[in-house]
């Protein structure tokens, strides 16, 4: 087995690997049948990728894809990768293939120790199960999210409607209108600070967001880049999908929030609500409530069905519950290598002041 970069003249073999998965009952996953990646690897470029292939026998067995980052480590700026990203092998319908995933994974180690993995799908996801099982440390980032239309919550949210039984008790608190005042009542919070902080949508991140980072940078144990150069290649201007928010307070500049506004349909845990999400933020800790209720107030005004959000930071999961967001279960997981672990110890002092959501993986493709 040999693992090589993705170049041009191997996506045929990569299109025949796709369809040896899908002639056996895999419809989901796919390795991208193009050698060019959204981050191509080139001078200074923050962040950058490689995709790499498991080649044997003449065939693709598997690839993967590294995503390199700047990162902020305890006041240390590192070069650390989110991957290995997709981590697709041959395994899922051929068991002579199984173990090519742990190849990938090891291959992927050696080529950026200092690595972690975001999403996943949950703790008893392959692959999480393959992370803890080599040594990583593995949570899941709390799940927050604030119901606006109780009607559509009840009707669509599918984690709860799982049975004929739960079915017809939300169908009944819909009906009566009872659902709507409970989640009122659960939901209900005093008023954060003093002077309400405006929104104000922008194009493209400018200067006034590479001061907020210097600004808020030094409060947090583990964060990405976030000047405005690395923001408007993550959040592309011209990419109409994101929304970027400007949250200032008279003349000062608290923070920002990249949020999206996605009509579901079908979805496997929103059915067809209309869902906001906060994907992306930074703020100072004390000003992230006020940059979390200025996205919110933007949110509601679009009129979406429910807002939701990923948050490591426990300075910005208490910003979120002190505008009223409950807090449900996650399968959005972080887990750390052993290496970026060493970094952060103590672990249990760094690991609440870690500032990483869905904006640091590939996870708002999926909202």
């Amino acid at each position: 087995m040999e693992i090589r970069p993705y170049t041009a003249d191997l996506e045929v073999a990569v299109h025949a690997f796709n369809q040896r998965l899908q002639a056996r009952g895999e419809k989901r996953w796919r390795i991208p049948e193009t050698h060019l990646q959204r981050f191509p690897k080139q001078n200074a470029r923050n962040p950058y990728q490689e995709f790499f292939l498991a080649w044997h026998d003449g065939q693709v067995r598997g690839g993967y894809l590294l995503t390199h980052s700047r990162f902020l480590v305890r006041g240390e700026t590192i070069s650390i990768a989110c991957g290995p990203q997709l981590n697709l092998t041959e395994g899922v319908v051929d068991p002579a293939y199984s173990m090519v995933g742990v190849m990938q994974l090891q291959d992927a180690l050696q080529r950026q120790p200092l690595m972690y993995g975001l999403g996943m799908g949950g703790m008893n996801a392959p692959l999480t199960r393959l992370f803890t099982a080599m040594g990583w440390h593995s949570y899941p980032l709390g799940f927050h999210f604030k119901i606006r239309s109780a009607n559509s919550f009840l009707k669509n949210v599918t984690y709860l409607r799982k049975n004929r039984k739960k079915r017809v008790v939300l169908d009944l608190l819909r009906y009566t209108r009872t659902g709507s005042m409970g989640i009122r009542l659960l939901q209900a919070h005093c008023p954060v600070g003093t002077g309400e902080p405006s929104p104000h949508p922008v194009d493209n991140f400018g200067s006034w967001a590479d001061a907020l980072w210097e600004h808020s940078r030094h409060s947090y144990s583990l964060i990405s880049v976030r000047d405005s150069a690395t923001l408007n290649a993550l959040y592309p201007p011209d990419d109409l999908r994101f929304l970027r928010i400007r949250v200032s307070q008279g003349e000062r500049d608290l923070g920002w929030a990249v949020v999206l506004d996605t009509q579901m349909s079908e979805h496997k845990q929103f059915g067809n609500m209309r869902v906001g999400s906060i994907v992306d933020c930074l703020a100072a800790p004390a000003d992230a409530k006020h940059v979390i209720g200025a996205a919110t107030d933007f949110l509601q005004a679009r009129g979406v069905d429910i807002i939701v959000s990923n948050q490591a930071s426990v300075a910005w999961s208490k910003a979120l519950t002190s505008n009223g967001y409950l807090c449900g279960p996650s399968n959005f997981i972080l887990a750390l290598s052993p290496d970026l672990m060493k970094r952060l110890e103590p672990l249990d002092q760094h690991k609440p002041h870690i500032h990483m959501n869905r904006g640091d993986g590939d996870g708002p493709i999926n909202l």
